[in-house]
This record gives C-alpha cells, structure tokens and sequence, in this order.
C-alpha cells in the first residue's frame, strides 16, 4: 500500500479585524508548533472570501483552518455576511471532505471578539487547529 504523502495546513484568515485575526492566528499558530505540522497562511480582505481559497487550495494541504471575525452591526449586513460564509465554507468542506477547523468569530460587539480570540482567555483560534487536526487524523490526511 502506498502511503499519501503528507501535506501541509492552511490557515486562512480574513484580516478585516487586524487584532482579533492576529490572536486568532497566534492561537492556531502555537498549536500547531507545539505538534510540529507544518502550515501556511494566506489572508484575505474579509470571511466572505474565505471560500475562494478554500477550493483554489483544496488539493494542495491535508487540513483547513478558518479564521475571523463578523461583528454585528446596525444593519442586516452582518447577517448576510455571517449566513453566506458559513453556508459556503461548510458546503466546501462537506463536498471536499476537507478536514477543516473553524474560528470564524460571530459576535455582537469587540470586547466579545477579544474575549474569544485572546490565546489568554478563550483561544478560539487554538481550539480551530485541534478540530482540523483531529479530523485529518479521523479522515487519514
């Protein structure tokens, strides 16, 4: 039996909340130093465009980690860009089976944010690269 060669992870992060993807990264980042898999990163403008490097990507890494922040504000944008990043992010992984762990933080203010994305208190990002990390092992990536 022939062996799949092991690839590397994505970390994909939208940066439009330049402190909270840098905790959420820093979280994800120290895990995966901490059990020695190698990754990459690539940022994007906002979640909406996630799913775009999810599928120019999905042949190229063993694993996914999503990361960013959609902060409720006073109109429906927020929900709209909430509701279509997930439904597409997911129908991706689904379809793709693509081993994927995801910090994509919805949240009705800042402080929420931080509270969620600090490697300090809640470290969403970390717990990310542990789901991906345990489905690539589920999945045999």
């Amino acid at each position: 039996m022939v062996q799949k060669k092991y690839k590397k992870v994505l970390i994909v992060f939208s940066n439009f909340y330049p402190e909270i993807s840098q905790n959420l990264v820093d979280g994800a980042e120290s895990y995966l130093k901490r059990k020695d898999i190698s990754f990459e990163k690539k940022s994007v403008n906002g979640s909406l465009e996630i799913p775009f490097l999810l599928l120019k990507y999905k042949k190229e890494y063993s694993g996914f980690i999503v990361l960013g922040c959609v902060i409720k504000g006073e109109t429906d944008h927020y929900k709209i860009v909430r509701d279509v990043s997930f439904k597409k992010i997911y129908s991706i992984a689904y379809d793709e089976s693509l081993p994927l762990g995801s910090a994509l933080l919805t949240v009705k203010n800042y402080e929420q944010a931080v509270e969620r994305s600090d490697i300090n208190k809640k470290n969403l990002g970390e717990k990310a690269a542990i789901v991906c990390c345990n489905l690539m092992v589920s999945l045999g990536c």
